[in-house]
């Protein structure tokens, strides 16, 4: 898969995280717990971590991956 913003080739991969993982509009520095509707909980596990298939470019930093789907292997 080639990079959406430089161009370069992809490295297929995966995004391995802890037990909590949000994408917040703005930064929570106590809670990662969505405060605005833009704010998604990722995953929320109680014991164990969790990973998602995906890409990284090496290049720019870029990182894609599937959070609806975590088990998808590209």
């Amino acid at each position: 898969m080639d990079c959406p913003n430089c161009g370069k080739e992809m490295q297929k991969g995966f995004l391995q995280a802890g037990n909590i993982l949000a994408f917040n509009k703005q930064r929570h520095k106590l809670s990662l717990k969505p405060r605005e509707p833009e704010d998604t909980m990722i995953v929320q596990k109680a014991f164990t971590a969790t990973d998602f298939s995906g890409f990284i470019c090496k290049e720019c930093g870029l990182v894609i991956f599937d959070y609806k789907n975590p088990l998808t292997r590209w």
